[in-house]
């Protein structure tokens, strides 16, 4: 017989054996080597791991394509734009309806650090030179390299109306801006109470809109939400002329061959257009009246294009204006208008001046309710912010 305590030292040693010997699963296949504690690894292509940055880009406003044989009416967008502009989402859209309809909507989330290439809240900067910088150019919008401040001594403000204040001030997402206050019931500054604000601008003295023959005018608009644009509204855009007073006379239902103006206005439900008073004696000019929803009359300037892109509240819009004079005794003019950095409305062969004194002088920097009826009046207390005024002469005389 074996003894006992032989018994026991083997028993003892083979539990040793068994307690040290290396467990995985329950068992152990010599074929492969153990595995290694598990890791928690995010694999780079799994979308659950993917963080995605919206950018804005030119498509984010509701936008309208068509065409005729003297214009061409493409579509838009800010952020923005925008661009990049900061959005805060539009209470409401609309989208006026034309030859062919393209609509997209900008990120409400959507937001960058002010560089070259963006604007902070109001669209990239290439959005405001759409034609190029030229030979030179200036720009209130944050982050241009040719900037300059948002302020009266850029504007270098001429013919103020004292009774409406401009003032510069933070639009509702902080960013800076000259805003202007619309007192419920005003329209036009010819009633009370008055809104908006009126002033005439040649800009900074670095650059001189009288040696161009072609200049580009931008700058973003933010109507916030809640704004009522009720049947429409005037704002900014070029004037000229053949002399510093005469120039400023197209406009409030007055023409003459010696001046134009080409600004812009919003419309009911948002829609944007062209707002020109041209020569009124240069048959060329009639051919404006036959681009799609347009409308000219005897007595105020003629609506261009209306509804070729919008105004969304609660975001901001960069619109672009490009005015090419036409050589004297020819009819070769140009306008053109971009929204959020496409061109939305584009009419040539026109006549801008008569003589070779007709010069761009300048921006008229107007805005307010009207329409010279009382159903244009704004139905209640409400405001508008402009920034990222910019100016570039792309050709000169």
């Amino acid at each position: 017989m074996i003894p006992a305590k032989f018994l026991l030292i083997v028993l003892t040693a083979l539990v040793a054996n068994v307690a040290a010997f290396p467990l995985q699963h329950g068992h152990v296949r010599r074929s492969h080597p153990a595995r290694l504690p598990a890791r928690n690894v995010r694999r780079s292509t799994c979308r659950k791991f993917i963080t995605v940055t919206n950018t804005p880009t030119a498509t984010s406003v509701p936008a309208i394509t068509s065409s005729s044989s003297t214009a061409v009416v493409t579509s838009s967008s800010s952020t923005t734009p925008a661009a990049a502009p900061t959005t805060t989402k539009a209470a409401s859209s609309s989208t006026t309806k034309s030859a062919t309809s393209t609509t997209t909507k900008s990120s409400s989330s959507t937001s960058t650090t002010p560089t070259e290439g963006s604007g902070s809240g109001g669209g990239s900067v290439s959005n405001l030179f759409p034609a190029g910088r030229g030979t030179s150019s200036w720009s209130m919008a944050p982050g241009a390299s040719n900037g300059v401040p948002l302020a009266d001594s850029s504007f270098r403000p001429e013919k103020v109306l004292r009774s409406v204040v401009h003032t510069y001030t933070k639009a509702p997402d902080g960013k800076a801006a000259l805003k202007a206050h619309y007192p419920k019931g005003s329209y036009t500054f010819g009633h009370d109470p008055q809104g908006g604000f009126s002033f005439y601008a040649p800009g900074p003295s670095s650059v001189d809109l009288t040696k161009a023959k072609e200049a580009t005018f931008g700058y973003s608009v933010f109507f916030p939400n809640g704004f009522d644009p009720v049947l429409g509204g005037k704002l900014p855009g070029f004037y000229g002329g053949d002399n510093d007073e005469v120039s400023t006379s197209c406009s409030g239902g007055r023409r003459d061959d010696r001046c134009f103006s080409v600004r812009l206005m919003w419309r009911a439900k948002g829609a944007g257009e062209f707002y020109t008073y041209l020569p009124p004696s240069q048959s060329a000019n009639k051919k404006i009246c036959s681009i799609p929803n347009s409308d000219c009359n005897d007595t105020y300037g003629a609506s261009i294009g209306r509804g070729s892109f919008t105004f969304p509240n609660g975001q901001w819009t960069t619109v672009s204006e490009r005015v090419k004079l036409n050589d004297v005794g020819q009819a070769n003019g140009e306008i053109e208008l971009f929204a959020n950095g496409k061109s939305v409305i584009n009419v040539k062969g026109l006549v801008l001046r008569t003589s070779a004194a007709g010069r761009i002088r300048g921006l008229q920097m107007q805005t307010f309710f009207g329409g010279s009826k009382p159903q244009f009046a704004s139905t209640k207390d409400t405001d508008a912010y402009f920034s990222d005024f910019s100016v570039a002469v792309t050709q000169t005389l």
